[in-house]
């Protein structure tokens, strides 16, 4: 066989002048495997491979750029084609196309901060002038996902010592120059030659910024020639040139230009192919190079391609270094031995025994991956770094240790924000706010946080916020504020407005407390204020002080372990608070209140309930009138105007029922209906089931880019009737708070 293979390479060399003979070593033909790059078109590559492997044919070198440059790594690092498959079908691509740590991981002060009215999307301003990042996704959760599939060949740096030899291209971002990637870590060069400029941050490697290797040699059938290959099968599942019909928008235009980049360098490549090597190109129609969800779908669209070609390459059969199986060949890492040695590498101002802190590896103790990856996302979410990786290593001495590598944000450490509310019922009532708010973090190296908001339209407002942790740990920490505040309030009686009044002043705030994990808190606050307010329109039936003097003390105990604050589909909320105002504290009234509002939520498939609950009591019926509790609006009786009951007593109980409409990870959408019962009462001998308002309510709503947004119909047990548009938090109370 060898020799007859061997006799058609030699009159294919002579038939067409190509010096063949001199490449070969002992007779031996060295075959070289070509992945292009195509985004999620590279499941078809996995059919590819799986007829190669069916085939009996050996790979002696793999060359990939993007996508190919995975697959391929994977299959270098020795996965099967029927292991590729099963990750591409159990990877969560819709994490790992995020940044953010799942939501139960995050500090409590992130989750307090996401509460607010602000956009969750910011800007750097540094040396006066605006940064962003280079890419919408800093790949945090890409990371873990390549180190975890990757770990048994975690301690081979050099890429000619994994099971198949293998090279990833790359692009220089500064130069444009095509960069091979053939030794450090396997993990980081596949990210380096997916990172498609804009969409992912660019990856440093040796001081070069690397992104996507499409741009440079989308089919790096050069570099597998430069690895020795004889026979190069090449694979070209990168996305055609659009027809004229289909430019139809800004987005294919550019889409366009993405294809010209990437087509040219294609095309120069498949001229290079001699007639002994095999180009397959997969008939993948118009699927998405985007949906990464859906790539094991076109896995047989890379089978049928391959079988078409099968004739020629089953010429290959028995070709190339003959190599032991997947599960022979894979460098299984140790992880059940324990951890010699903890290395935090940091070039934050953060002290690293606060990164260590949030770390689930300790020395003597034998790692936990699953918990190893959570703890990544901890410190992530202290919101310094760019990235939070980790490497198994092996020290001088023979031990086993891990090292954290945990780069700080280059467009840090000071940002902007900008931030919207819209509120229209359709019937005549409307209001908006807008503002800004100024973050500093890594005051310093516990992780000190100043925070400047500032707003106007339905409420204006100036704040100062200062969170520092006072421990290692962050567990502890001290929170003063200072903060001017105008909000206007509206008082109804039955269903007439009877009022609308104006509270404006100044307040300070000092808080300490202290943080149980990422899911708990415990906090005491004493506030100081003075106010004014005045009557705007219509009359009050009730008696108030035009003067509004606060002092008290606010304990309060909080759990927040739900996995999205708008639409969530698991955990718990809790906020737990009791309410101290006396005279000596500065208050012009003596009163006390306790508080409870939570949620509890459960979901089967894409269906959700969540059952959620307010209270509030005014201890001897004695409150000043800007600290009533108020009901009314979507979810807290949404046949009412929005604030329409007052009063010093209130308790509500509600149940939401919705379910997810699509699959867009960046705008999620639903569909649902409340229905809720409650009220409010000003005597507490009042308190009672018998008058309870009832209230329902059919809605649609998403997690946009710039908040949630809501489209609501309410419907009341008395015959009310209100139609809802929100974009921001339609829950949050018009309290003076």
């Amino acid at each position: 066989m060898k020799f007859r293979r061997l006799a058609s390479l030699m009159l294919l060399s002579a038939f067409y002048s190509i010096p063949i003979l001199a490449q070969y070593d002992d007779s031996r033909i060295k075959v070289g495997l070509v992945l292009s790059g195509g985004g999620a078109r590279g499941g078809a590559h996995v059919g590819v491979l799986r007829v190669l492997e069916e085939l009996n044919i050996e790979v002696d070198c793999i060359a990939g750029t993007s996508m190919g440059a995975i697959i391929g790594g994977f299959y270098a690092a020795g996965y099967s084609a029927d292991e590729i498959e099963r990750l591409l079908v159990e990877t969560d691509w819709n994490r790992a196309l995020t940044d953010n740590p799942d939501r139960r991981d995050r500090t409590m002060r992130k989750k307090e901060l996401e509460s607010e009215f602000l956009i969750p999307y910011r800007l750097g301003y540094n040396d006066g002038r605006f940064q962003a990042p280079l890419g919408a996704i800093e790949g945090q959760h890409l990371d873990q996902i390549f180190q975890r599939i990757l770990r048994p060949v975690v301690k081979i740096r050099d890429f000619d010592a994994l099971p198949i030899p293998f090279r990833a291209v790359a692009t220089d971002l500064v130069t444009g120059e095509e960069v091979v990637l053939s030794q450090g870590s396997l993990a980081d060069a596949l990210r380096a030659s997916m990172s498609v400029p804009g969409v992912f941050d660019p990856v440093r490697i040796e001081g070069r910024i690397l992104v996507d290797g499409g741009m440079a040699n989308n089919l790096p059938v050069s570099v597998a020639r430069e690895m020795g290959a004889d026979v190069v099968i090449a694979v070209d599942i990168s996305t055609p040139m659009l027809e004229e019909e289909q430019l139809t928008s800004v987005l294919s235009v550019t889409e366009q230009l993405t294809n010209f980049l990437t087509r040219r360098t294609t095309d120069q490549q498949i001229a290079s192919l001699g007639p002994e090597d095999i180009l397959i190109v997969p008939e993948l129609g118009d699927f998405s190079a985007a949906d990464f969800q859906g790539a094991w779908k076109i896995v047989p669209l890379g089978e049928e391609a391959a079988r078409s070609e099968q004739d020629r390459l089953a010429g290959l059969s028995g070709a190339g270094e003959p190599r032991p199986r997947a599960a022979e060949r894979l460098v299984q890492a140790d992880t059940a031995k324990p951890v010699d040695f903890v290395e935090i590498r940091n070039n934050s101002v953060l002290n690293d025994e606060l990164v260590r802190s949030r770390l689930a590896a300790q020395v003597g103790q034998p790692l936990d991956m699953d918990e190893l990856d959570r703890s990544l996302d901890r410190i992530y979410s202290l919101d310094v770094f760019e990235s939070v990786t980790y490497d198994l290593a092996e020290n001088e001495a023979g031990e086993q240790g891990v090292i954290i590598n945990a780069r700080a944000r280059p467009w840090g450490p000071n940002y902007l924000q900008f931030g919207l509310e819209l509120a229209n019922d359709f019937s005549g009532s409307s209001n908006f706010k807008i503002g800004a708010g100024y973050t500093r973090n890594a005051l310093n190296s516990l992780g000190g946080e100043l925070r400047v908001v500032t707003s106007f339209g339905r409420e204006d407002e100036l704040r100062f916020d200062i969170y520092q942790p006072v421990d290692l740990t962050a567990q502890w920490f001290v929170n003063p504020k200072i903060r001017w505040l105008r909000r206007n309030f509206n008082l109804w009686a039955d269903d007439a407005r009877l009022a609308e009044f104006e509270v404006g002043g100044w307040d300070a705030w000092l808080g300490i407390g202290r943080n149980f994990g990422t899911t708990d808190r415990l906090r005491l606050d004493y506030r100081f204020g003075r106010a004014e307010a005045d009557l705007i329109t219509g009359f009050l039936p009730v008696p108030y002080d035009d003067q509004v003097d606060l002092g008290e003390l606010v304990l309060g105990y909080q759990h927040d372990s739900v996995d999205s604050l708008y639409f969530p589909t698991s955990g718990m909320l809790h906020n737990l608070s009791y309410r101290y105002a006396d005279e000596s504290l500065g208050a012009a009234l003596d009163y006390q209140q306790a508080a409870a509002a939570g949620s509890l939520v459960l979901t089967h498939g894409r269906n959700t309930a969540t059952l959620s609950y307010e209270a509030g009591y005014s201890f001897d019926d004695a409150a000043p009138l800007e600290r009533w509790y108020q009901l009314g609006g979507l979810g807290r009786l949404s046949g009412l105007a929005p604030d329409q009951l007052s009063g010093r007593h209130v308790g509500l109980l509600s149940l939401a029922l919705y379910r997810r409409l699509n699959d867009i990870q960046f705008f999620p959408a639903y569909a649902g209906l409340t229905i809720e019962a409650g009220n409010v009462w000003n005597l507490s001998r009042d308190i009672g089931l018998d008058d309870l308002r009832y209230s329902g309510s059919l809605f649609i709503g998403a997690e946009s880019p710039i908040g949630p947004v809501y489209l609501a119909a309410g419907y009341s047990d008395s015959g009310d009737a209100a139609v809802y548009f929100y974009v921001g938090n339609p829950f949050r109370p018009n309290r003076f708070d």
